[in-house]
């Protein structure tokens, strides 16, 4: 491919996923040479090991967080992977959910993911939690899938953050429409024995005042 045909698939992968991977470009007939020469002209950005944006998009905090979510299936693109047909079950869940999703007082990173099978990450700033996660319980924006309130806040609980923390968030969740009845439901189904107690007093509010 001609480095002019190079540089249009660049840009047409930079609007349809802002953060692409070296795999997708692939995809596309565009070769890791070609991705090595345009980083170095100064066209493209490394956001990680395997991952860019173009150099005049304007950098985000979820950058690096959407590679970490790219690269667990890195071949495939952003409609794929957001559509009911494909999930994979793979989201940004707990703490980094919570931040994104702007609930209680948590920080975005080390990121925090979950997965239906074990998945280890290149990027020391990630982690995965095994557990599964329905595709209802997600919701797909600003290029990432991210648990919805409901299910955040149970893996606040699974992941053991701290009571009055989980506590704040369930504030803000409630104040922006929480689904009390999903939630409920999601404490009985997703909390095994040993959390199952501590979901029920944080979340449903059956003694919260006293565990904090």
């Amino acid at each position: 491919m001609s480095r002019r045909n190079n540089i249009a698939v660049i840009n047409e992968l930079s609007a349809s996923e802002r953060v692409f991977t070296t795999a997708q470009a692939e995809r596309l007939g565009v070769s890791r040479d070609a991705l090595a020469k345009a980083c170095a002209s100064g066209n493209l950005v490394r956001v990680a090991h395997g991952a860019y944006r173009m150099a005049g998009v304007p950098p985000t905090e979820l950058d690096e967080l959407i590679a970490v979510w790219k690269l667990t299936k890195p071949a495939l693109f952003f409609h794929e992977r957001a559509s009911y047909e494909y999930w994979d079950g793979i989201a940004v869940s707990g703490h980094t959910a919570a931040s994104v999703l702007g609930i209680g007082d948590f920080y975005m990173s080390p990121y925090r993911l979950v997965a239906p099978r074990r998945m280890r990450s290149n990027a020391l700033s990630a982690t995965f939690a095994t557990r599964c996660v329905e595709r209802e319980d997600v919701s797909f924006s600003r290029g990432l899938p991210v648990t919805r309130p409901e299910r955040t806040l149970v893996d606040l609980v699974l992941d053991d953050e701290d009571p009055s923390l989980v506590i704040d968030a369930l504030g803000d969740a409630r104040d922006r429409g929480l689904d009390a009845g999903h939630l409920e439901g999601l404490v009985g189904s997703a909390c095994g024995r040993s959390k199952v107690g501590v979901a029920t007093r944080l979340l449903l509010g059956e003694g919260a005042s006293d565990a904090v």
